[in-house]
């Protein structure tokens, strides 16, 4: 008897178990803002007597994802002897590969993602850098964020980015994290619009007056933690500024039942002027 194969079935049975009671108890949560692409009522209106500004149109078309697995991973620690002409040290309540360059590198200004496509796409420099995409809504002058993609699309997630350390347009240093072993738990679904993520938010008050919507982008984030597991699906990420703050803020909402999510990776960063 192959009791490894039992356990991950059990494992599977009572991740999708926790899966299907968090998404229940969220749509019966959310239930207000729950509509059909029939009976969706736009609160653009609202919005702006609020004085809420939008940087375009918000999309109304649905889109489809999945319901994700990956097992916890200490890929990076095994295989940060790769790594070259820096010096690694490994964070384990992280999983994080966090790196200082031994002879900082010269990057242009405005365009820094240039020397850095090329830089991550060597393994001696970033460890399955291939894999990762630059990510210009959620970079600063001094961050410079990499998401990790896949074919199935992209991890806004923490788990999964590369930030780069940059001072006085030198590359110093960067910290990695890696989601490795992604299975799919079940079949495509379909998620909700850009628009009914966005009222979603302005509903459950998480988008204040006088504010400006800059970005928003569908994307897998963190459900939940099962015994060593994650669970990612897709979340629609919202980033907005306040009036007389530069402190972007990104929220996000469950792009399956449309509930704000509310927990410690949601974040502020400094806008450039």
């Amino acid at each position: 008897m192959d009791f490894k194969k039992i356990e991950m079935i059990f494992l599977v049975i009572f991740v999708a178990l926790d899966v299907f009671l968090f998404t229940s108890y969220m749509k019966s949560r959310n239930s207000v803002v729950m509509t059909n692409n029939s009976g969706h009522i736009s609160l653009t209106k609202e919005m702006d007597k609020d004085n809420i500004s939008l940087s375009k149109k918000l999309d109304k078309r649905t889109s489809q994802g999945y319901y994700l697995a990956s097992k916890d991973s200490h890929l990076l620690r095994n295989e940060q002897g790769k790594l070259r002409n820096q010096s690694v040290s490994y964070n384990e309540e992280k999983n994080q590969l966090n790196s200082i360059l031994d002879s900082p590198i010269l990057i242009a200004a405005q365009t820094p993602q240039q020397t850095l496509n090329r830089f991550i796409t060597k393994e001696h420099n970033v460890l399955h850098g291939q894999q990762y995409q630059y990510a210009p809504n959620l970079s600063t002058p001094n961050n410079i964020v990499y998401i990790e993609k896949r074919k199935i699309g992209q991890f806004y997630e923490f788990d999964g980015r590369i930030t780069f350390q940059i001072e006085d347009n030198r590359l110093l240093g960067y910290q990695q994290r890696y989601i490795d072993g992604i299975s799919v738990l079940r079949e495509k679904q379909a998620t909700i619009s850009e628009q009914h993520a966005v009222d979603s938010l302005y509903t459950n008050n998480d988008i204040p007056s006088n504010s400006q919507i800059r970005w928003s982008k569908l994307a897998y984030g963190r459900l939940l933690k099962v015994k060593g597991s994650t669970i990612y699906i897709p979340m629609w990420y919202v980033g907005f500024t306040t009036k007389g703050s530069k402190d972007l803020q990104i929220s996000k909402v469950n792009a399956f039942s449309g509930a704000v999510m509310k927990d410690d990776t949601n974040q502020q960063v400094k806008v450039s002027e």
